[in-house]
């Protein structure tokens, strides 16, 4: 209901029709891959130099043949088409790219080849896009240091990850998680003791690290040869929390979680709190206070 079936026609057109100035106009209007212009016969292309782009030209023309070579800011060569293909709705002035497709709808050995193809792409263009870096770095800090982290805080870890450099630390190359990680901890966010004093900053230790850094600062030791810690209850169901036991894929909490009170007043981030309220944080006092008069169990 409130559909209709409409007539379409499939176009395919030139972008440039001459060399374009600078290297980000190839790579923020064309998106079609080429196939290597080396790979073809001695003479099947012409080259022209331009700004930071080589043009290979079929017949001495800019046409949809023409093939790009343009090298990105993460330093990677990329081969473009100078095509564009688009899908006009009939009678409208309405029309949207047309999304190219290079599996084959036979089932053929290629198509198993032009998946993975396809995967490799999808992963790649994921991994470049310009929002991964600022992602991973909110992400990082949030779990290492405090929930809600300052731009420049944000935007010094983002570097680190995009450049792979962070003083004498990581390799130089995109996505260095050495470097990453030294940004987050070393930065002074991480490190300054005048910041223990902002109620803003930090963030809320989960329960199962609680229950770890008590066990540890207890001295917790087997008296029998068992290797794996047991217990006598499920401890998701007592605390909110065990190890391997997410309920979904994106893990216990939501990393852009509000909570009540006065920090969501102030809009602020705690992905932690989700796993608190009251049931859980008495179970918790309980079962750390049961472990120290009576022990885990008759092994513990």
């Amino acid at each position: 209901e409130g559909g209709c079936l409409c007539s379409t026609s499939a176009f395919e057109g030139k972008v440039f029709n001459e060399m374009p100035t600078r290297a980000e106009d190839v790579l923020s209007n064309l998106y079609i891959g080429a196939y290597d212009p080396s790979s073809f016969d001695e003479g099947t292309y012409t080259i022209e130099e331009g700004d930071g782009v080589r043009a290979y030209l079929v017949d001495n023309e800019y046409s949809s043949n023409t093939v790009f070579e343009v090298t990105n800011a993460h330093g990677r060569t990329r081969l473009l088409k100078n095509s564009k293909q688009f899908v006009r709705i009939d009678g409208s002035g309405f029309s949207f790219r047309s999304a190219p497709s290079f599996m084959s709808i036979l089932n053929e050995e290629a198509s198993l080849r032009d998946a993975r193809y396809e995967v490799d792409a999808t992963i790649d263009h994921l991994l470049y896009h310009p929002n991964t870096a600022p992602f991973m770095a909110i992400r990082l800090i949030q779990r290492f240091v405090t929930s809600n982290p300052t731009p420049d805080y944000v935007k010094t870890v983002a570097t680190a990850f995009k450049t792979g450099k962070y003083d004498n630390f990581g390799s130089g190359k995109y996505g260095d998680l050495a470097a990453t990680i030294s940004a987050v901890l070393l930065e002074p966010d991480a490190l300054s003791v005048v910041l223990d004093v902002d109620p803003f900053h930090g963030s809320i230790r989960e329960p199962l690290l609680k229950t770890i850094a008590f066990m540890r600062s207890m001295e917790l030791e087997l008296i029998t040869e068992k290797k794996v810690l047991e217990l006598a209850y499920p401890l998701k169901n007592k605390i909110g929390q065990m190890a391997h036991s997410f309920d979904t894929v994106f893990s216990f909490f939501l990393p852009e979680n509000i909570p009540t009170g006065k920090p969501g007043a102030a809009m602020l981030y705690s992905p932690e709190a989700m796993l608190v309220d009251m049931p859980k944080v008495t179970g918790l006092l309980n079962g750390l206070y049961s472990t120290i008069k009576n022990g885990i169990s008759n092994c513990y």
